[in-house]
């Protein structure tokens, strides 16, 4: 069931653009490692890697509480 109290102070717009950009992260995060098992001598970017990525999740998730 949906719970209303998700939201809890920041409104959906807000809520929705934060969770777009997580999830585009994540994506192409996803997509980075699926080339770079592909074609191994192909580094990902650094902001693509998984401990800068887990890092940024970190980070905005310490900023709403």
């Amino acid at each position: 069931m949906w719970d209303r109290l998700h939201l809890k102070g920041e409104g959906w717009l807000k809520h929705t653009v934060r969770s777009v950009k997580f999830t585009v992260l994540l994506l192409l995060s996803g997509m980075a490692m699926a080339v770079h098992a592909l074609v191994p001598f192909l580094q990902q970017p650094k902001f693509l890697r998984a401990r800068s990525v887990a890092d940024y999740l970190h980070k905005e998730m310490d900023k709403r509480e």
